[in-house]
Parts: structure tokens; sequence; C-alpha cells
């Protein structure tokens, strides 16, 4: 039973990580087209996302985008702060990087 218990833990907390994905509730990247090859591409991570994870997750979203390669015009890099209730005071990062893109 303990068992169960353990792999059902494990499962429930595994999924609380963002992976690679469009933009949803628990984040992801999100893109708008300024002109021809010109983008704004954003990465939105939670809680359980590294600012290194949402950086690789950004760039292979500007990579899908600029398959030649790409510069960035502007950039920004943050975190948002979230208070999570009923877990004794703790609070959570959540990094995101925004940038302004023109593709090779």
């Amino acid at each position: 039973m303990k068992f169960i218990l353990s792999i059902t833990g494990f499962l429930l907390l595994a999924g609380c990580a963002t992976g690679y994905q469009a933009h949803t509730w628990s984040g992801g990247y999100k893109d708008k087209a300024l002109g021809e090859n010109h983008y704004y591409v954003e990465y939105l991570g939670n809680g359980t996302n590294s600012t290194e994870t949402v950086n690789i997750y950004w760039d292979m979203r500007a990579k899908e985008l600029c398959p030649n390669g790409y510069t960035e015009v502007t950039s920004e890099l943050g975190k948002n702060n979230s208070f999570a209730a009923g877990t004794a005071g703790v609070s959570f990062d959540h990094p995101w990087k925004k940038a302004e893109i023109k593709c090779n």
C-alpha cells in the first residue's frame, strides 16, 4: 500500500512541472508575429521551472519560428512571485523570458 501511495505522490508532483508546450494555465510559450520574419516570443514557467529551463524552452520556440537562426532585438528575463495558501507561507518564483526576435 505504501508503494502505491508513493508512486501516486511522485506522479502528482512530476505532473506539476511545465514542459515545452503552448501556453496554458500552467505556463508555456506565446508568440506574436510583428511582421515578416519578426516575432515577439514569451515563455512563462511555473514554480517548478528553473530560469535555465525557461531559457531552453524559449530558445526552442524561437528556433521553430526561425529555423535559420535569429537575432534578439530586445530581451527581458524576470520572475513573478506567488504565495501558495496552505503551504506554511511558501512562495514560488515563476521565471519568464520575453524577447523580440528577427529571423536571419
